[in-house]
């Protein structure tokens, strides 16, 4: 296993590598030129070739990837163009409200495996069909419509929650308190349960594949308890399939949190990404999307190792 782990870290360098040179060539192609902004409305041509010079953006791409790559080999993500600050700093500020977001948006989505089971079991039921039903009408409903919806409804007209912003927190991304957790709830809530939506689903199909398979039969031949063929056979088998599409939405949603985050406010990664997308912000851009790929990155990585304990069948050296 050892050595497995040091063969996907090896991998995550140039996973990272590409990032930054698709994320440096896309923006190349977006149209506008961030000297314009950075010198501000109605400045002269002067000043903006002075901001542009300045800036080294006047410099051809390929000397701007090489000087950005190596202060990454140094540790240095660079500064934003337009606060002056170290995009570091900005990133070890808005990552603990990303991830707990994240991590409270996995929890919720957790839940769609009991009841993902629970429909299996119960095929063709009223429970069965209502649960299935409900699970691809909000899998349909993108995630900002969900988000607004829940901002109306729970924030303005009844008031329980806050719409927007992040809370205090304790331990990097336990909410310090009762109203810190609130101003988490809607967010989770509409990151989460269009991925319970989907794990239920899922998990659904998955059971019913494993508990018609030829060694359930062989257990209930066996003499086993239905609980014991249940949750000692199927489900370990049911599960991992599940396991990889929770893995994946870990970091997914540090993705769909740049929707979310935009919604509801929240000063986190996402936000972040999304207000340097329109400033034109190169270096935010490219330090937020490589802590978006290493936590994806880093997510899989949990899923694999947990197949060994869920499946010792499964070997991660082979």
């Amino acid at each position: 296993m050892t050595s497995y782990i040091i063969r996907r870290l090896l991998q995550l360098v140039l996973v990272l590598f590409g990032v930054t040179l698709i994320t440096f060539s896309m923006l190349k192609l977006v149209p506008g030129d961030p000297a314009v902004a950075l010198a501000g409305k109605g400045a002269s041509p002067d000043r903006i070739a002075y901001v542009r010079h300045e800036r080294g953006l006047d410099r051809p791409f390929y000397v701007q990837y090489y000087k950005y790559v190596e202060r990454l080999a140094h540790g240095d993500l660079g500064n934003s163009l337009y606060s002056g600050r170290p995009v570091a700093e900005l990133i070890r500020e808005a990552a603990p409200v990303t991830i707990q977001l994240a991590i409270a948006a996995v929890l919720i989505e957790l839940l769609g495996i009991p009841l993902g089971v629970y429909s299996a079991l119960r095929q063709y039921s009223f429970w069965d069909t209502t649960l299935t039903t409900g699970a691809l009408i909000i899998w349909g409903i993108p995630v900002f419509v969900l988000g607004y919806f829940a901002m109306y409804i729970f924030g303005l007209k009844l008031n329980w929650f806050p719409i927007g912003g992040a809370g205090p927190m304790i331990l990097w991304v336990v909410p310090a308190g009762f109203q810190s957790l609130k101003t988490l709830v809607l967010p989770a809530l509409t990151l989460g349960l269009i991925e319970v939506a989907y794990i239920s689903y899922m998990q659904r199909a998955s059971m019913l594949e494993v508990i018609r398979s030829d060694f359930i039969r062989t257990a209930r031949a066996k003499g086993l308890s239905e609980r014991q063929v249940i949750w000692g056979h199927g489900f370990k088998n049911a599960v991992i399939p599940v396991m990889t599409i929770a893995g994946i939405d870990l970091g997914a949603l540090i993705g769909g949190a740049i929707i979310t985050e935009t919604v509801f406010n929240r000063p986190g990664v996402g936000l972040m990404i999304y207000t340097a997308i329109n400033q034109r912000d190169i270096a935010v851009i490219a330090g937020g999307v490589l802590f978006a790929t290493f936590f994806f990155i880093f997510a899989n990585l949990l899923v694999d190792l947990g197949y060994a304990w869920v499946d010792p069948r499964v070997r991660l050296e082979d």
